[in-house]
């Protein structure tokens, strides 16, 4: 019965198309035939959540981001490392899920990578280990952008090699290099958290005022784009390859005119404030979230709702939150530990220690290693089946071991 019923629906489906691409899609203009595409092929799918069944046996994700020719950024990638390679530790867990990294990084920053991060031309996918691959990002993206290098961290994704790169994954998180992975992005992933997995989803952190929301759906309509009203959707994406195509070409094209448009006295409703803008309520170094908030919304114009950003993205690496509550974390500009400046300066401070003295901190493995052979002893104490995800391993503490076990491993390989 319900076979005949499928077969049904197929043939009517073949017919109302042919019949539109015959005697009504050709007689329409071009503004009208891209809101067809837009509305009609672009969000064909109106069911937000991913069902269980409709996740394949194997689960494949690409973490995707920019690297800056930055000291400060690479050392910071290199934490985001050691949580890609820490959460591979969970098996069973971590069985059926591939995960892998790839880095577009600004010369000569890839040569500051891990040595297990090999060139993106070798990448075959026929290999189902998780791995670590990097590519040179484009002069001309750095020089394009050179006014607000930021949107490099959204460019890359036009290129014709990321392109290639990701189109045998099934879903694509993008991150800042300044994130850390953790091991509950697997239960994500394989939908056994309390955490609903949607068809998209961004990091939720606030990042202005009514003023702002309302300036961005302002601008939203006067350039024609849609607007959803959801704000806040922070700087991860955790959506499809083609997706995070399309957004990242809506988002640049977006960041172009709040470059040129949006900023300084002499725009209207800013007569009083500064030209770089006003934190939170207007400012210039999140042009690329201002421009990624009206993408999104227009993108997913007739799905998004509030729940699509959630604390499981973006969580904050201050949190004292159990590590289980979030799936990836982001080391956000704020002062309580662990603040990635206050652990900068104390990472200088320890390098300006003696030997002896290193090896002394180093002995100290409370923040280190007993912390995570304790995050994965809270894995295997799981009632899984009831989805009760609690541990006492918070996500200060997580991200601080691995940021501490990091420096400890670094100083130790140059230590003769």
């Amino acid at each position: 019965m319900m076979k005949r019923i499928s077969m049904k629906y197929a043939l009517l489906t073949f017919i109302f198309i042919t019949f539109f691409r015959l005697f009504i899609y050709p007689n329409l203009n071009q503004k009208q035939k891209e809101i067809f595409i837009d509305e009609f092929v672009n969000r064909s799918s109106q069911d937000t959540i991913i069902s269980p069944d409709g996740i394949q046996s194997q689960i494949t994700l690409a973490v995707v981001l920019s690297l800056a020719n930055d000291l400060s950024h690479i050392a910071e990638f290199h934490l985001l490392y050691e949580s890609w390679r820490f959460i591979q530790n969970f098996s069973p867990l971590s069985d059926g899920v591939l995960i892998d990294l790839i880095v577009f990084c600004e010369q000569p920053s890839c040569s500051r990578l891990p040595s297990s991060c090999l060139p993106l031309s070798t990448q075959t996918h026929l290999d189902r280990t998780s791995k670590c691959f990097y590519e040179e990002l484009k002069v001309e993206i750095v020089d394009e952008w050179r006014n607000y290098l930021y949107m490099t961290s959204i460019a890359f994704m036009l290129t014709e090699e990321y392109r290639r790169s990701i189109k045998f994954y099934q879903w694509i998180l993008r991150v800042d290099q300044d994130a850390l992975l953790s091991p509950a992005l697997y239960f994500g992933l394989k939908q056994q958290h309390s955490i609903p997995l949607y068809k998209m989803q961004f990091g939720g952190i606030p990042h202005g005022i009514e003023f702002t929301d309302q300036r961005l759906k302002e601008i939203a309509h006067k350039l024609g784009y849609k607007h959803a009203g959801v704000h806040n959707l922070c700087s991860t994406w955790l959506v499809s390859p083609n997706d995070s195509i399309q957004l990242a070409n809506l988002t640049t094209k977006i960041g172009k005119h709040f470059l040129l448009n949006e900023f300084g006295r002499h725009v209207q409703g800013l007569e009083d404030i500064p030209n770089e803008g006003e934190w939170p309520k207007w400012w210039f170094g999140v042009i690329s979230l201002y421009a990624a908030d009206i993408a999104i919304n227009h993108f997913y114009f007739y799905q998004l709702t509030s729940q699509h950003g959630t604390e499981a993205l973006d969580h904050a690496a201050d949190s004292t939150s159990s590590i289980w509550s979030a799936w990836q974390i982001h080391c956000l500009h704020n002062p309580q530990p662990f603040s990635k400046f206050e652990h900068r300066d104390h990472l200088n401070a320890f390098l300006n220690k003696t030997s002896e003295e290193q090896t002394e901190m180093a002995k100290n493995i409370e923040q280190t290693q007993l912390i995570l052979t304790k995050t994965i002893d809270e894995y295997h104490q799981f009632d899984q089946r009831k989805r009760q995800f609690t541990g006492t391993v918070t996500v200060r503490d997580y991200v601080t071991a691995l940021a501490w076990q990091k420096a400890y491993s670094a100083t130790g390989a140059i230590s003769y």
